[in-house]
């Protein structure tokens, strides 16, 4: 029996975590043939906390991008009648009460972090449904057992994509017949308009594989990421759309390739599960021993965009300004910091973590190990020739001299 036919005609509780929206949800979705709905979010006990180096653990674009989220989230589901109550700390939790005919439905994660607050949750109650909604693959369809998740990215993609399956969402948002101007800003409304004019308006997912390595403006990717770090949309969503996309207007490598990533997405949430603790340790999944310094001016420098490397610099800049890096910018910053400056890479996955709005702990961890070379790549040094790629990637400048003007 699936989810939704297992709460139907049940009074059910509902932990939101990063599903945040109304649209391909499986409890919101079938909220009509409920006996009774109420929902609450807890906010990230790292609020108001700050790092060993002083900067917050959660700093101010990301949390924006959360609030107008859940402020978005809590007005879609009061017009559906649902109250959504907001506990603003992990001791409010003493506030909460679940009755003996409530069932608690929540969204499942993975970190040690939301394993522990999941932990503190579920002994409120013995009746509890966990959604498995955040990854695009159905993990009911899985090819190998959990433990054995190959650690080899090609390996993990061959299998699923021959012997596994992938979720399929239980209704589509609404597609707008207009667009609002692109914003970052959390919430389903903005997730839902970036992909009509993405995928429909413009028709960009065409040339995505061709555009992906950009850094100048907001058409060169998809920019999905920040939405579907929160839930406002799902990556079965994007992947059904992907395949209507497909089906009108014409299949391609670039149409593929956003399937692609997400699949790169995926592999590091189900590196997560298989993994636990060890993607925050210094030593990594692979438990090389690497050498650092600890050296705060260096890493101060970096992370103000004060390196003296363009590009570096470039990058750093606006991901302060905005809480957004390109893909191709993350790559760089991060082996420059690992790999040319010799500073903890833990320190870099931290400031990441702090400052991206699209922060997700498998993605970015997982990142951060590989190009410190602790992680799930295959090669045993990964390292950048930063002046290389601005030759490559940004031959006019113009990306450079945007952000250090």
């Amino acid at each position: 029996m699936n989810v939704v036919e297992e709460i139907k005609n049940k009074k059910i509780i509902h932990w939101f975590r990063n599903d945040q929206r109304v649209s391909d949800h499986e409890v919101i979705s079938v909220h009509h043939t409920l006996k009774s709905i109420r929902c609450f979010y807890i906010t990230n006990a790292k609020y108001g906390e700050n790092h060993q180096l002083g900067f917050p653990l959660i700093g101010d674009k990301r949390k924006q991008f959360i609030n107008e989220s859940l402020q978005e989230l809590k007005k879609d589901l009061e017009k559906l009648g649902i109250e959504l109550t907001i506990f603003q700390a992990i001791d409010e939790l003493k506030e909460l009460e679940i009755s003996d005919d409530e069932i608690l439905t929540y969204q499942k994660l993975f970190g040690t972090e939301e394993l522990e607050i999941e932990h503190q949750v579920l002994s409120k109650t013995n009746k509890n449904i966990a959604l498995d909604n955040f990854t695009l693959i159905n993990t009911m369809t899985l090819p190998f057992e959990l433990n054995k998740t190959p650690d080899v990215f090609s390996s993990f993609r061959k299998k699923i994509e021959k012997y596994g399956s992938f979720q399929k969402p239980i209704n589509l948002p609404n597609i707008p017949t207009f667009n609002v101007p692109y914003k970052l800003a959390g919430g389903e409304q903005q997730a839902i308009h970036r992909l009509n004019y993405y995928f429909f308006e413009k028709k960009l997912l065409s040339t995505y594989k061709e555009t992906r390595n950009g850094m100048l403006g907001t058409d060169f990717s998809s920019r999905f990421s920040p939405w579907l770090s929160n839930g406002n949309i799902s990556a079965r969503t994007i992947h059904y759309l992907v395949k209507d996309y497909e089906n009108k207007l014409g299949a391609n490598s670039s149409t593929y390739w956003l399937i692609f990533e997400l699949l790169w997405r995926d592999f590091f949430q189900f590196q997560l599960r298989k993994h636990g603790s060890l993607f925050f340790k210094k030593n990594g999944i692979n438990g090389k021993t690497i050498s650092y310094r600890n050296h705060e001016n260096t890493f101060w420098n970096w992370a103000n965009g004060n390196t003296g490397d363009d590009l570096v610099d470039a990058n750093m800049i606006e991901l302060k300004a905005t809480g957004w890096m390109s893909n191709r910018g993350r790559q760089n910053v991060a082996s420059f910091l690992v790999h040319d400056l010799n500073i903890n890479w833990r320190w870099g996955a931290a400031w990441m973590e702090s400052q991206l709005i699209d922060y997700d702990p498998a993605s970015n961890w997982g990142n951060w190990m590989y190009i410190a070379g602790v992680g799930n790549d295959p090669r045993p040094f990964r390292k950048f020739n930063t002046q290389g790629q601005a030759d490559r990637y940004d031959p006019t400048k113009s990306y450079r001299e945007k952000w250090l003007k």
